[in-house]
């Protein structure tokens, strides 16, 4: 049996575009088919804003509370092989130069944003995938929906105590790096911190939204975001891998 069209009928009208607001919950709630969608209308404008918004707000607070000298003395302490005076030259100068990059939050997001952007993009095309960088950057931008998540809880913390440097990894608990002190083995604390809930789900939502833009396969997909996290995440340990080393 077959069918025919009904000559005169209007073809189905298309879906409606969600509003950006409606994206940033589906993101959490509903990947796949909020992903489908920006995969297909990419848009960034409305979750940059709240990224850069929320990461001024953040980085004014991180500067005026966290104590970022004394993290920084106990780190240089633990190194040695500096007198007392280049102790506080550094710890006076690192500090500032931390203040600094808290009050520019927002454009150091923007980079990391677009960096990240550029360099899944590039991954996901040598491999031979699809896509364009509006919709890498798309998202990218609402996938860091739960990294505004983790810095809006950690920010509500760092109002309520005193908070120094070194306590920033596990002031919210959502990793187990807290079971190690960082002074005794920073490479196992430094490893810990890297799995952490949030960063999981940050994972799990570029996975989800790459696949889309791409048109691998989820496998594929985490196949290619799991090996750039992995290799980023072990060139961050190379700083704690050499403080380890120093103690032994």
């Amino acid at each position: 049996m077959t069918t025919t069209e009904i000559p005169g009928s209007a073809p189905a009208p298309a879906a409606p575009k969600p509003s950006s607001f409606q994206r940033i919950i589906g993101v959490l709630f509903s990947p796949n088919e909020t992903f489908a969608s920006i995969a297909k209308q990419p848009d960034w404008v409305v979750p940059l804003a709240i990224i850069l918004v929320l990461s001024l707000v953040a980085g004014i607070i991180f500067a005026q509370r966290i104590d970022f000298a004394g993290g920084m003395r106990d780190a240089m302490e633990q190194r040695g092989g500096a007198s007392p005076d280049q102790i506080d030259r550094g710890v006076r100068v690192g500090a500032a130069i931390a203040k600094i990059f808290s009050y520019c939050a927002p454009a150091v997001s923007l980079v990391i944003l677009l960096i990240m952007a550029g360099i899944l993009l590039l991954a996901f095309r040598v491999m031979g995938g699809e896509g364009d960088f509006r919709q890498a950057f798309s998202v990218t931008c609402y996938a860091w929906m739960v990294e505004v998540i983790k810095s809006c809880l950690v920010t509500i913390i760092i109002l309520v105590r005193n908070v120094s440097m070194t306590e920033l990894p596990t002031v919210l608990r959502s990793n187990l790096a807290f079971l190690v002190p960082m002074k005794d083995n920073p490479l196992l604390f430094a490893l810990l911190s890297k799995i952490d809930i949030f960063t999981i789900w940050f994972l799990i939502l570029l996975i989800i939204g790459f696949a889309f833009v791409s048109r691998f396969s989820k496998a594929k997909s985490a196949a290619v975001v799991i090996s750039l996290w992995i290799v980023w995440s072990l060139l961050t340990l190379i700083g704690p891998a050499f403080q380890t080393l120093n103690k032994k």
